[in-house]
């Protein structure tokens, strides 16, 4: 069983270099015996993404750079052609923010629930590095150079859950209920599925996405009959990049109309039922368990 993961990138040389490292071994924990590749679009960068001498181990990574003259604003035709494309795998696992750091155990935990459950959709949750979310950070003087320093501060190459330690949970989250959420930077799903759902809707054109990550996480979770698995305990730590999204508090209000047009329906938050998975092979909720409640 293969895996592909897809990350997408904007102007990400400062950021990308990090995630992509996160998905890889040492990093990345308990996967050695696991058949996967990293693919990494540079959508459109003015700049070439460089991802520099990181050591890939034997987990093949591929850059697919896009020039800006082709480029959307969007990222999801960049997606879409690369899974359809590029990606070998029978197994897909998705990150439409190339920003965001992933915690340790993602990887092991999406190949071992899609042996288990082949027809599953899981997701992890989502935080902000900092301490408190990036679109109110920013206005308080919140910015890459804070939060370099702030990185340096945990040595998380050797142990990525030190991040919890320096961040919050994304506005993706319930306020009363943090086990509740509205999109996923990494689900996993196999290829069928990802056909049968149809991809990314390309209706949304706005740079960064708009809310094409939301809806299509919403269509995901509400399907007929469908399993959706929340491997709690895992997370993406997303960088501060001064992007579409996390730069302004209007984004999701400014994308609503957007949504209405692209799905003919207005955003409503999704209803689904879910299985959490605890992670309980791996430790995970000794690991992370104060955070799992902040």
């Amino acid at each position: 069983m293969k895996l592909s993961i897809i990350i997408a990138t904007y102007n990400m040389q400062r950021e990308a270099p990090r995630t992509l490292l996160s998905v890889l071994p040492p990093c990345q924990r308990e996967v050695q015996d696991i058949d996967y590749e990293v693919i990494v679009i540079d959508n459109g960068s003015p700049q070439p993404l460089q991802l520099g001498d990181i050591d890939h181990g034997n987990v093949p990574v591929k850059l697919i750079r896009i020039s800006p003259s082709s480029a959307d604003p969007s990222p999801l035709p960049g997606i879409n052609q690369a899974i359809e494309l590029h990606a070998s795998g029978e197994n897909l696992l998705v990150c439409i923010d190339g920003a965001r750091i992933f915690s340790p155990y993602i990887v092991r935990r999406t190949v071992d629930t899609l042996k288990l459950y082949p027809d599953a959709f899981t997701y992890v949750g989502s935080r902000h590095l900092g301490h408190e979310v990036q679109m109110t950070a920013s206005a308080r003087g919140y910015n890459q150079d804070v939060e370099d320093e702030l990185i340096r501060s945990v040595d998380w190459r050797s142990d990525l859950d030190m991040l919890w330690d320096i961040s919050v949970w994304a506005g993706a989250h319930n306020r009363k209920n943090y086990v509740l959420q509205n999109e996923s930077n990494a689900f996993g799903l196999n290829r069928k599925l990802w056909n049968s759902l149809g991809g990314y809707n390309p209706g949304f054109q706005r740079p960064g996405g708009g809310l094409s990550n939301l809806e299509f996480f919403a269509r995901a979770v509400t399907r007929q009959q469908g399993l959706n698995v929340l491997l709690y305990g895992e997370t993406t730590f997303h960088q501060f990049l001064g992007g579409a999204a996390t730069s302004s508090s209007r984004y999701f209000s400014d994308s609503l109309a957007e949504h209405e047009k692209a799905t003919g329906q207005p955003y409503r938050w999704p209803n689904y039922d879910f299985l959490a998975d605890l992670g309980s092979h791996y430790q995970r909720m000794q690991a992370v368990g104060d955070f799992l409640c902040d």
